[in-house]
């Protein structure tokens, strides 16, 4: 009879450690559901930042070639500044981390799920190492541009937020007066050098290939993790 009841209360103990362990399991994923969440609405914000940006870019490419840019001196300025400002993705993975760092992915059942979440996690480790590659090539190209154009003139649009919002010129203009005031002014550039303007748009051109490519990684990305976020939900039966 001890025996017995010693048994039953192993039994009963580890029933209990295995439910704590299972609600344990079903918070985490509930929390890398939310950090997802977090990830793929700060992909939806990149992707919107470079899809406007490489536009930008091909504008920029543009008025070069068909040297319009003493003419349209002004939204050369407005091309110039805008994408050269720096937009990164960064993950909101704490808690996949914790799980990898607690071996806890290596007990969980479903291997097709874990499969998912590492093709994600993989994913994110592309856009990482693209950011990282380019990053040298913007801070190489900065020097470039200003070479092109007046600072003061690039201040005129850092003062007012208005007219640095990422979008394209032409849906800009629709709505924004600042913005088309600014454009009817015809800024002079620096220089009119042809060989420093013929490297100004081949950076530009070369960048908006870059973001290009980007952006594919990106949505292929974003894919991943709504994959991520509906498998979970299945195997969790959570909302």
């Amino acid at each position: 009879m001890l025996f017995l009841a010693v048994f039953c209360g192993f039994l009963a103990e580890n029933i209990r450690e295995h439910k704590v362990e299972k609600a344990r399991e079903k918070q985490f994923m509930k929390s890398l559901i939310e950090d997802l969440k977090a990830d793929t609405a700060s992909i939806a914000n990149l992707n919107k930042l470079r899809n406007a940006r490489h536009k930008m870019y091909d504008s920029l490419s543009s008025v070069i070639i068909e040297k319009k840019y003493a003419v349209n001196g002004a939204a050369v300025y407005y091309w110039g500044r805008s994408i050269s400002r720096r937009s990164f993705f960064f993950s909101a993975d704490g808690t996949l981390q914790q799980l990898k760092n607690s071996g806890a992915l290596r007990y969980m059942s479903n291997t097709e799920l874990v499969r998912k979440i590492l093709g994600y996690e993989e994913s994110v480790r592309v856009i990482y190492m693209l950011q990282n590659k380019y990053e040298p090539e913007k801070a190489d190209n900065w020097k470039l541009v200003q070479k092109v154009f007046y600072q003061d003139y690039f201040n005129i649009l850092d003062k007012d937020p208005e007219l640095t919002r990422d979008s394209s010129v032409k849906n800009f203009m629709m709505n924004n007066v600042r913005l088309d005031s600014f454009l009817n002014t015809n800024y002079p550039l620096y220089t009119y050098d042809k060989n420093i303007l013929f490297e100004l748009k081949n950076w530009a051109y070369n960048s908006s290939r870059n973001y290009r490519v980007t952006v594919k990684d990106i949505i292929t990305m974003r894919a991943k993790a709504h994959e991520v976020i509906e498998a979970l939900k299945k195997e969790y039966h959570l909302e």
